[in-house]
This record gives structure tokens, C-alpha cells and sequence, in this order.
């Protein structure tokens, strides 16, 4: 009968080890279904956190092109106010013009947007584009022919400059 037994016990132990085994599987399943969800939920709410940053700055680039060209309008105004007077006073042109100019300069401040340094500063690659040389102080702006400008630490346009360099003698 012992011989017999052993048989018997084997394969109940083997039956509970698959019974066992059945049940962690069962339960590991449930783990990567639940753990699956969690991963789904989260892809799909960084994806609406994606798509409300992009319309969010998609906002921040409509307000501040608004915002300029809000500010620009004016000088679009006075510019219309100076062909006006330039027709019954042609004189009147060139100060209209320099109005229409300051009110543009006082926008761009407005702005924050600053002129960069021009002639007689140092020469700085950084904010100046060399086109040319002029006899001048070395290493300074001897003349400007465009002139740029920065916001803060960004700059928006490079001035174009000539160079100061002293002329050797012959």
C-alpha cells in the first residue's frame, strides 16, 4: 500500500502546486491588466496635456502678434494724419515724419526694445554687423548704416556698421 500512497500523494501535490501556481498566474494577470489600464490612462492624459500646452502657446503667439500689431497701428495713423498735411502744407512732410518716427521709437520702448549703441561705441560682434571699414578710431563704429536693436539680452536686429581703422601712411 505504500507503494500505492506515494503515487497518490505525488500527484495531489501535484495538484495543489498547479493549483497554486493557476492562482499566481490568475492574480499576475490581473496586475498587468490593471497596470496596462494605468498606463493607458496615463498616455491618454499626457496626450490632452500635449494638445492643451500646444493651444495654450498656440494663444500666447495670437495674443502677442496682437499686442504688436495693437501697438503699430498708431504709427499707421499718424503716417495717414502726414499725407493729409503734406497735401495742404508740403513743408509740414518732414516734421510730420520725425512725429511719425518718435511715436514709433516710444512703441518700441514701450515694448521694451532698445536701440543698440551706434557710432563711437565699441565695436561688439555680438549686436553689430561690420560691412565695411572707415577710417575711424580702431575698433570702434565709425559709421551706422542700419540700425539694430534688442529686447533685453535677445537682439532683434544687428546694426550694419562700418569699422574705425587708422590709415598708414604711404
Amino acid at each position: 500500500m505504500d507503494e500505492k500512497a506515494e503515487p497518490l500523494q505525488d500527484r495531489a501535490a501535484l495538484g495543489q502546486e498547479v493549483a497554486r501556481l493557476e492562482e499566481e498566474l490568475t492574480k499576475a494577470q490581473g496586475e498587468v491588466k490593471a497596470l496596462k489600464d494605468q498606463y493607458l490612462r496615463l498616455l491618454a492624459d499626457f496626450d490632452n496635456y500635449r494638445k492643451r500646452v500646444e493651444a495654450e502657446m498656440r494663444a500666447r503667439e495670437e495674443e502677442g502678434a496682437l499686442r504688436v500689431l495693437r501697438a503699430l497701428l498708431p504709427v499707421l495713423d499718424d503716417l495717414e494724419r502726414a499725407l493729409e498735411f503734406a497735401e495742404a502744407d508740403p513743408g509740414a512732410i518732414r516734421k510730420g515724419v520725425q512725429a511719425v518716427r518718435d511715436g514709433f521709437y516710444r512703441i518700441l520702448a514701450g515694448l521694451g526694445v532698445e536701440e543698440v549703441p551706434g557710432e563711437g561705441s565699441a565695436f561688439d560682434p555680438r549686436c553689430h554687423e561690420a560691412i565695411g571699414v572707415l577710417e575711424g578710431e580702431p575698433g570702434k563704429v565709425a559709421r551706422v548704416f542700419q540700425k539694430g536693436f534688442r529686447k533685453g539680452e535677445a537682439l532683434v536686429r544687428p546694426a550694419r556698421v562700418a569699422v574705425g581703422e587708422t590709415k598708414g601712411e604711404e
